[in-house]
């Protein structure tokens, strides 16, 4: 029972990560500092406690994992800027979901079945299906679209570094505990860099408050570490999307913007559609 509860920590993490960063007023690039510095204070505690072993190899590759998750983060910080969570999550999480799954099939070659591709090119089409349908909104007496192609521009590409910064340690086989400083310390030296490059005054203010940003980030990665040990990928994989639920509809209320029955049916149909592709995606790893 106890590992549910812990199966559940990227749900509740990862899901309002997103609406902690955006209940004050930062820059994407303070919130990207100020949730690297409290991921690598997390990694370094769990360091002390866990004492994996690393290689210099192994910390070479999570340290790249971390460049790639800033830049990734940063952009996915940008497109919730520039619409919001409820609109950008649901695009973030289904195109990273996409995209782990193109990786999955080109490079680890996942797919060995008929049957395995057909349920796997559905399970993508659901998905998508799902987060267009998130971004419809009421206007005048038609729904239509609401998110721009630029905020789409923005987040997929997100999602791409994103999916990066996910697949490259299995990439090189590298497991475990020993990701997680390597990949901190990365995720810090790339968002020092970031704002340094960026030349303009950082609020210490907005840097202080996203540690709990990167609290929220850090549970949730530790969550899904333990869950993955017991529960295995697919499991544990499939529970931790349910984040998206908490993003957008937590969002949706925190932030107190009205929707209409028509919009929450989109909505609500739009994630149900996610998920259904998650589990599908799941039952094929």
């Amino acid at each position: 029972m106890l590992i549910y509860f812990v199966a559940l920590l990227p749900v509740l993490g990862w899901g309002f990560m997103p609406i902690i960063a955006n209940l004050r007023k930062s820059t994407p690039e303070e919130q990207l500092l100020g949730t690297s510095i409290s991921a690598l204070l997390f990694a370094c505690i769990l360091f002390w406690i866990v004492s994996p072993e690393i290689t210099i190899s192994s910390f070479i590759v999570s340290f790249v994992s971390g460049i790639f998750w800033s830049f990734g983060q940063l952009l996915q910080f940008k497109g919730i800027a520039t619409s919001s969570v409820a609109k950008a999550m649901p695009i973030s999480n289904g195109t990273q979901l996409v995209g782990a799954t193109l990786f999955a099939v080109l490079i680890f070659q996942e797919w060995q079945t008929a049957s395995a591709v057909v349920i796997g090119i559905f399970a993508v089409l659901v998905i998508l299906v799902g987060v267009v349908m998130t971004g419809f909104q009421k206007q005048g007496n038609q729904i239509k679209e609401s998110v721009s192609i630029h905020v789409y521009a923005i987040v997929i590409l997100s999602s791409f570094f994103l999916t990066l910064y996910v697949v490259t340690n299995q990439l090189f086989h590298v497991t475990g505990f020993a990701i997680i400083l390597p990949q901190a310390v990365g995720m810090l030296t790339c968002a020092i860099g970031i704002n340094l490059a960026k030349k303009s005054a950082i609020s210490r203010k907005n840097v202080t408050f996203n540690l709990l940003t990167g609290l929220s980030w850090s549970i949730a990665n530790l969550g899904m570490f333990l869950a993955t040990a017991v529960l295995g990928v697919a499991t544990s994989f499939s529970i931790s999307q349910a984040c998206v639920i908490v993003a957008t509809i937590g969002g949706i209320l925190i932030f107190k913007q009205k929707k209409s029955p028509l919009e929450w049916t989109f909505i609500l149909s739009g994630i149900g559609l996610i998920m259904v592709g998650v589990v599908l995606l799941s039952l094929l790893k």
